[in-house]
């Protein structure tokens, strides 16, 4: 009991300063004559939040050489909004009250034909939770989210399609697995790999239109990096051919993981995209 109620001081600060994005990706969808399916995910706290979600959402369509080729202005009102159900992954506890994520998909369709070198899709917004512990933790520090459209060759391309979203809250000392895996409209060959969660390069804290890439990376505080982004044993780690993420998890605290997906076809790599979220570690 006395541990229980240790843990549940240890996240009052989190519950309250609930005002973050937590999480997000890009997919999209290649629909014929050069037209694609764009869906921004967002994800953010909502327990004591009065940060809505973006209305218009701006997702940047940048060339090779990171030209600005159009700016997609997304109205909420073209979004679907709903809570994520706060599991724990592990029957060790029931979710506890207080803390709440929703889910922000925003649609449009753009025409882009195709150009040598393709597109980068992005999407940036301030700002990350305060209570990060693998990572300095301030307003300051924003998301990026991209996806990779593939140049001439292979343009006709619908990007790696997540099948769940991880868990929010995970167990303290227990087994974790989670299938990150996703799903390829193409058949293409799939592969999954830790990276850095991606910073924003425009200041600001409603981001219209995106900054171009490159993108800065996340810096992890000196004992953690982004593929030892939480205190465990054995380390986390994701299987590169299914998504498989496994791992046992130490100490508690909020932790922010970048996951990115490539794509290969014909053994050839034509695209890559980024995904990053956070999972609070609990206790009984």
């Amino acid at each position: 009991m006395r541990l229980l109620y240790l843990t549940l001081l240890f996240f009052v600060p989190l519950l309250s300063s609930a005002t973050h994005i937590v999480g997000g990706n890009i997919h999209y969808e290649y629909l014929g004559n050069d037209e694609y399916l764009i869906q921004l995910y967002v994800y953010r706290d909502c327990a004591s939040s009065s940060t809505d979600f973006d209305d218009p959402a701006a997702v940047g369509v940048f060339d090779s050489n990171g030209n600005l080729v159009e700016n997609i202005e997304i109205p909420i009102s073209d979004a679907v909004i709903s809570d994520v159900p706060v599991d724990t992954g592990n029957p060790c506890l029931d979710p506890p009250d207080g803390i709440c994520v929703k889910e922000a998909i925003y649609t449009a369709t753009v025409f882009l034909p195709p150009i040598p070198g393709g597109y980068t899709l992005a999407y940036q917004r301030c700002c990350r939770n305060t209570t990060l512990v693998n990572c300095e933790s301030n307003d300051d520090l924003g998301s990026t989210f991209f996806a990779e459209i593939p140049g001439s060759g292979d343009f006709e391309n619908s990007n790696p399609l997540f099948n769940e979203y991880p868990p929010v809250v995970i167990c303290l000392n227990q087994p974790f697995t989670f299938d990150h895996s996703a799903s390829d409209l193409d058949g293409d060959v799939l592969v999954y790999e830790f990276c850095s969660p991606l910073l924003t390069n425009e200041p600001g804290f409603y981001i219209n239109p995106p900054g171009a890439p490159p993108y800065p990376e996340l810096q992890f505080y000196p004992e953690y990096d982004f593929e030892y982004p939480i205190d465990s044993d054995p380390a986390f780690s994701i299987d590169p051919s299914t998504g498989l993420l496994t791992g046992t998890p130490t100490a508690l605290g909020q932790y922010v993981v970048g996951i990115c997906v490539k794509e290969y076809r014909n053994n050839m790599l034509i695209a890559t995209m980024n995904r990053d979220f956070q999972f609070i570690l609990m206790t009984l």
